[in-house]
């Protein structure tokens, strides 16, 4: 689903929204929607958030999937760093994957939650892990799929929004250098 963006700078961060508040939580209801209709038929679904990026976004995800299907979802999130505090990818560590076998329910579908697709790095890694240990498919869900940086071929199964440069993206989990996160909206940096 397309959603229309207006830039405007909001502050002296230089930060140009792209999506407001309203504009992401809608889309975070219809990928929702989207997602329950697709697992209806599944007793439990495995969620898992790549930490930190999605902490937002998975929140209001689950809470929106629950709406639905309560109970059905069980949740283990990893932990992932891909650039820390650089502009370019420093390679993909995954934290958690140790406990991850008796934390999700083997033979059920599983669906990656992530805050943006960039290179695909990040994805790729994890789905090729999680099958390993789930014998179910796996799916992936961002809040961005960004395509100027795609290295991988790799798709998200389901994504909110698109975004077809490079520019560097904060809000609603996406961070500078660890900043911006907390915002309720997804803009970009003009400095960069």
């Amino acid at each position: 689903m397309e959603y229309e963006n207006n830039p405007e700078i909001v502050d002296d961060h230089n930060i140009k929204i792209l999506w407001d508040k309203d504009t992401v939580e809608k889309a975070i209801i219809d990928i929702s929607d989207s997602i329950t209709k697709k697992f209806k038929d599944f007793q439990s679904i495995n969620i898992v958030p790549i930490m930190t990026g999605s902490i937002l976004f998975a929140t209001k995800l689950l809470t929106e999937l629950e709406k639905y299907r309560p109970g059905a979802y069980k949740i283990f999130p990893l932990t992932a760093k891909t650039y820390g505090n650089n502009m370019e990818s420093q390679g993909t560590t995954i934290y958690g994957y140790g406990l991850i076998s008796d934390s999700l329910d083997n033979g059920c579908p599983t669906i990656i939650v992530d805050d943006l697709m960039d290179t695909g790095e990040t994805l790729k890694t994890v789905i090729e892990n999680i099958y390993q240990t789930v014998s179910k498919d796996v799916y992936s869900v961002v809040l961005l799929d960004k395509l100027g940086r795609r290295n991988n071929i790799i798709q998200p199964d389901f994504s909110c929004f698109e975004l077809y440069d490079d520019k560097w993206v904060v809000g609603y989990g996406m961070d500078y250098r660890g900043k911006f996160r907390g915002l309720e909206y997804i803009g970009y940096l003009e400095f960069i």
